[in-house]
């Protein structure tokens, strides 16, 4: 007589699920109880994005990609797709917040109670944050975005006190945030395992950050993938001079960051750093192809056109 799947000791059937895709969990955890809570403890890793049309920024080749798409989005005002979009969001989050390692969210803002999900999660070594600008399916009033934009800091504010994970994370990405200097430090300040950092369109984030990272933090030395990108920085000689410290750099990208041009950081990477994969501030135009250049007249800047 054939054995049944569920027949299996649980913990050889977590390490099935472990190999299984978003998509074939969900399946399996349709089939009864039993499966459904073998299912949701097997959910390691989850990419997510909630989204009012079928343009979905998230790897569409990622087996832990879940993208829900809002029917009909242009019909509903501001608030409330904004509503829909955070509560679902927390409430995937709080359902397999248990066995969460890796977590990537594409979000339209951070609010108080996702960012206080979020600082729950036990099991957390990897988070991805981006904060899309918000799919304009209707006018977006300004007040309501300046409102959002305070929500944000203060759900900033929150998650930077309160992280459970905050001294066992791995890497942290944050693309497009309302985060600041002092919050990030404060997320980081206890934390020495850190291999990734990535900060892209965090326009908060200033030169303290250097300061932080070169004197006052004790994981440096574990540090091996940094990206600065277009956060409006500064670079100058002390900047380059923190990163003489970071020894233990595999990684390195400031492209968007002002005051030095490329000679400069590539010189001083031959010279000092030896940083494997470095890319400096400004990218390379292609010169052998000419098709990547595009001339503007500049009568185009004319109130007319």
């Amino acid at each position: 007589m054939a054995r049944s799947l569920l027949s299996f000791p649980p913990e050889v059937l977590l390490n099935i699920l472990t190999f299984l895709p978003i998509q074939g969990l969900l399946k399996f955890s349709q089939t009864c109880h039993y499966s459904h809570g073998l299912a949701n403890s097997s959910l390691h890793t989850l990419s997510l994005g909630i989204y009012p049309t079928r343009s979905n920024p998230l790897s569409k080749n990622d087996p832990y990609n879940v993208s829900i798409i809002i029917p009909d989005a242009q019909t509903f005002d501001f608030m409330t797709l904004l509503a829909f979009h955070a509560a679902l969001t927390k409430s995937i989050i709080i359902r397999h917040g248990g066995t969460l390692r890796n977590l990537n969210l594409s979000l339209w803002t951070l609010n108080t109670p996702l960012a206080k999900a979020l600082a729950s999660l036990p099991a957390l070594r990897a988070l991805s944050i981006r904060i899309e600008d918000f799919p304009h399916v209707r006018t977006v009033p300004q007040a309501r975005v300046a409102s959002q934009r305070i929500e944000q800091c203060k759900a900033w504010d929150l998650l930077a006190a309160s992280a459970v994970w905050a001294s066992r994370i791995n890497a942290l990405r944050i693309e497009g945030g309302e985060l600041s200097t002092k919050q990030l430090v404060a997320l980081l300040s206890q934390n020495r395992w850190c291999r990734e950092l990535w900060l892209c369109k965090c326009n908060m984030i200033g030169k303290d950050l250097w300061t932080f990272l070169g004197s006052e933090w004790e994981g440096r030395t574990a540090l091996q993938i940094l990206g600065i990108l277009r956060c409006g920085g500064q670079l100058d000689e002390e900047v380059l001079d923190v990163i003489d410290i970071l020894d233990g750099l595999r990684f390195l990208i400031l492209q968007g960051c002002h005051g030095l041009g490329n000679d400069v950081v590539e010189q001083r990477n031959r010279d000092v750093w030896r940083i494997p994969e470095c890319i400096p501030p400004h990218p390379q135009l292609d010169r052998d192809n000419v098709s990547t250049i595009i001339e503007v007249d500049p009568t185009y800047m004319n109130d007319e056109y």
